[in-house]
């Protein structure tokens, strides 16, 4: 397992507000059957704003879990028709799009974008956010990445299939 693995498929994908998810913390632990990885929460010392458009965190080594990764940037409108885009991703994968398409024309807004990636890693794993908007000028202090852990629920893989 020399190359990184990360099982950073979208389980969930983008989740504009995640009410469910959201909710306070549970025990973490890493997914069954990988001895010597952890399950490391990812605090603020493992995030940092690159520039006013993309954030990210690094997931460390020897990593196996579920996490929730929530993303965020504010701009302030300058004219109508304002937009605002969150990618969330990684070097050769990517979890979340979305873009805000509801009506604004004044003030400061702020877009929130989650979704959830199942890790295991060998190696570091940077996770990354662009933010991009129109018509709007982005707050200077960047956009805000944050990573939660999420325990392990059993379930490696869910996908659509259709409906008919």
């Amino acid at each position: 397992m020399k190359s990184t693995f990360a099982t950073a498929a979208a389980l969930a994908a983008a989740l504009v507000t995640g009410p469910v998810l959201a909710q306070a913390p549970a025990p973490s632990a890493p997914m069954p059957g990988f001895p010597g990885y952890g399950h490391p929460a990812i605090g603020p010392a493992d995030c940092r704003v690159l520039n006013p458009n993309q954030a990210q965190c690094v997931i460390p080594a020897k990593t196996a879990g579920r996490y929730l990764v929530d993303a965020s940037g504010t701009s302030t409108a300058t004219a109508a028709g304002a937009l605002q885009e969150i990618i969330i991703g990684g070097r050769t994968w990517q979890c979340a799009q979305a873009t805000n398409h509801a009506a604004w024309s004044s003030g400061s807004r702020t877009f929130h974008v989650q979704c959830v990636i199942n890790v295991l890693t060998d190696e570091p794993l940077a996770v990354n956010m662009l933010y991009r908007d129109s018509n709007a000028t982005k707050d200077p202090k960047g956009p805000v990445l944050t990573i939660a852990t999420i325990p392990w629920n059993g379930i490696l893989d869910v996908r659509f299939s259709g409906a008919k």
